[in-house]
C-alpha cells in the first residue's frame, strides 16, 4: 500500500508541477468539461471516484494548458445514474462516472455482454480484457450504438451477496429471500435463476430498505457496502464473485469526436491515469474493507470450490441464452474468447 500512495503522491506532484509549468498565470479553461456521478468526496480511501475526478482533472488541465477544466458534481446533485446517463447521452453532461454496463445498455444493448456472471476469474484477467482489442471494440461499438463512449473501464473488486436472514452456502439458501438488485435485467434474471426474488431499489433507499426489512439483501463489493455504511444492517456475506463490479466512465461520443487529435490524446491519457489511482485504491484496502465488516459482526463466507460450482451452474446457461438472444452469439463467444487467452 505504501507503494501505491508513493505512486499516486508522485503523480499528484507531477501533475502539480505540469500546471506551474505550462499554464501561464493569464491563462484561462476554454472549455469546461462537466462530470457527474453519485457518491461522495473528501476522501481519497472512503471515496474512491473522488481519487479518480482529482487525477483525471488535474492531468487534463495540465495536458491542455489549461484549456479544459473539469467540474465535478457528485452526490446525485445531477440526478440519479439514469438521469445523468440520459444527460450524458444528449450532451449536456459531457462526463459520468460509476454507470453500469447494465445501465449503458439501455442505449447500447452490446454494452450487456459484461453483464455475464461469473465470467471474469479475478480483476487481473478483467483488466487485460478489457485494456485490450476486445475493450476498445466494445467502446467502438457502444459509441455507435449509443451516442456515449466508454472512456475508462474500472473492473475494481467482485460483487457479492449479502443478507440479514441466514448465511448463503449455496444456491438453495437464496430460494424466498428478497434481494435487493439494480434495475438491470440481466441482473434480476440472475436473482430469479439463483431461486430469490428480485427487487428492485434506488441506491439512495438501499440502506433504510434493508434496516426496515423491506429487502433481506443485496449485492455489492466490499467498499460498495462500507460506502453506504450496509455492514450495520446486514448480517451474513457470502465472498460468490458472480459480478465483477466495473463501473464505467462515458463520455459523450460526439464532444469526443470533436475534440482535436491532441486533446482526444490528452483525454485518453488523464482516464488512464485516473483509472491506475482508483484500482489502485480500492485493491490496496480491498482486505482491509472485508476486515472492516467482519469487525461490524457480518459473518463472511467463502464457498468451496463445489458450492460456487453450484451457483455458476444455476445461471451461466440461461443468462447465456438471453445474452445471445440480445448482443448476439458471436459476441459473446468473443468476450469468453478473451478471458481465456487473457488466462493464458
Amino acid at each position: 500500500m505504501k507503494a501505491l500512495f508513493r505512486k499516486l503522491s508522485v503523480l499528484s506532484a507531477a501533475a502539480a508541477l505540469s500546471l506551474c509549468v505550462f499554464a501561464a498565470p493569464q491563462a484561462q479553461a476554454q472549455t469546461v468539461v462537466r462530470f457527474g456521478h453519485v457518491d461522495g468526496e473528501g476522501d481519497l480511501l472512503a471515496n474512491p471516484y473522488w481519487a479518480f475526478t482529482e487525477v483525471f482533472g488535474s492531468v487534463l488541465k495540465a495536458q491542455t494548458n489549461g484549456r479544459y477544466e473539469l467540474q465535478v458534481f457528485p452526490n446525485s446533485q445531477l440526478g440519479d445514474l439514469e438521469s445523468l446517463l440520459e444527460q450524458n447521452v444528449r450532451g449536456s453532461l459531457q462526463m459520468v462516472g460509476g454507470l453500469n454496463a447494465g445501465h449503458v445498455a439501455a442505449y447500447a444493448p452490446a454494452a450487456q455482454v459484461l453483464e455475464m456472471p461469473y465470467t471474469f476469474p479475478d480483476t487481473e484477467v478483467a483488466r487485460k480484457v478489457l485494456e485490450g482489442p476486445f475493450g476498445k471494440k466494445l467502446a467502438d461499438t457502444v459509441a455507435e450504438q449509443g451516442g456515449v463512449r466508454i472512456l475508462s473501464y474500472l473492473p475494481s473488486a467482485f460483487r457479492n451477496f449479502s443478507n440479514s436472514v441466514r448465511p448463503i452456502k449455496t444456491p438453495e439458501d437464496m430460494v424466498g429471500l428478497k434481494i435487493r438488485t439494480q434495475q438491470v435485467p440481466i441482473h434480476i434474471k440472475m436473482v430469479e435463476a439463483l431461486g430469490a426474488s428480485p427487487t428492485p431499489i434506488a441506491w439512495a433507499e438501499l440502506y433504510s430498505a434493508l434496516q426496515t426489512g423491506v429487502v433481506d439483501g443485496q449485492e455489492n463489493a466490499p467498499y460498495t457496502i462500507l460506502l453506504a455504511n450496509l455492514q450495520e444492517v446486514q448480517k451474513y456475506y457470502t465472498l460468490d464473485h458472480h459480478l465483477i463490479n466495473m463501473p464505467l466512465i462515458t463520455i459523450n461520443e460526439a464532444f469526443y469526436k470533436g475534440l482535436s487529435d491532441e486533446d482526444r490524446a490528452a483525454f485518453d491519457y488523464a482516464a488512464r491515469e485516473a483509472t491506475f489511482a482508483m484500482l489502485g485504491i480500492i485493491t490496496a484496502k480491498e482486505s482491509q474493507d472485508l476486515k472492516t465488516i467482519a469487525g461490524a459482526g457480518v459473518e463472511i463466507y467463502q464457498p468451496t470450490r463445489d458450492e460456487f460450482g453450484k451457483f455458476v451452474d444455476k445461471v451461466q446457461g440461461p443468462i447465456s441464452e438471453i445474452l445471445a438472444q440480445e448482443v448476439g452469439a458471436e459476441l459473446v463467444d468473443e468476450l469468453k474468447k478473451a478471458v481465456a487467452e487473457a488466462q493464458e
